[in-house]
């Protein structure tokens, strides 16, 4: 069974993305596909046993950040990093598209933790309407 998935170049989806280091582990790649964030070709998939072949266009949704890779081979392994970026190919377009600002809030509150000082004590008192 394995020399007959070696020969047609083809490896579940979940194992791949494992592979080639997307995701920490297996499990997490898969509840990731189970998500729905995923497209192959275009496609969206839930299924992790989906088996993906070279030439295949994977577009995923990670972290609100778009991301599209072109796969180029197919691993027998989880190896090294440097040696996972032979297998696949980057295609996300360039976007000038700001992300969303954060807001930041005017009001800063204690710097510090802990128990107020006299001071503040007093400043709150003052705030509250207690004299």
């Amino acid at each position: 069974m394995i020399s007959k998935i070696l020969e047609k170049k083809t490896l579940r989806l979940d194992v791949y993305l494992y592979y080639i280091r997307i995701f920490k582990s297996r499990s997490v790649s898969s509840k990731f596909i189970l998500s729905n964030r995923l497209r192959i070709s275009g496609q969206v998939t839930q299924k992790p046993h989906k088996m993906i072949s070279i030439g295949d266009v994977l577009t995923m949704t990670i972290n609100d950040n778009i991301k599209v890779l072109k796969v180029l081979d197919i691993p027998n392994r989880r190896g090294p990093y440097s040696e996972s970026l032979n297998f696949y190919e980057d295609i996300t377009p360039f976007q000038n598209i700001p992300k969303k600002e954060r807001l930041k809030a005017e009001i800063k509150f204690v710097e510090r933790v802990g128990r107020p000082t006299k001071r503040e004590r007093r400043l709150t008192d003052k705030l509250m309407g207690r004299d």
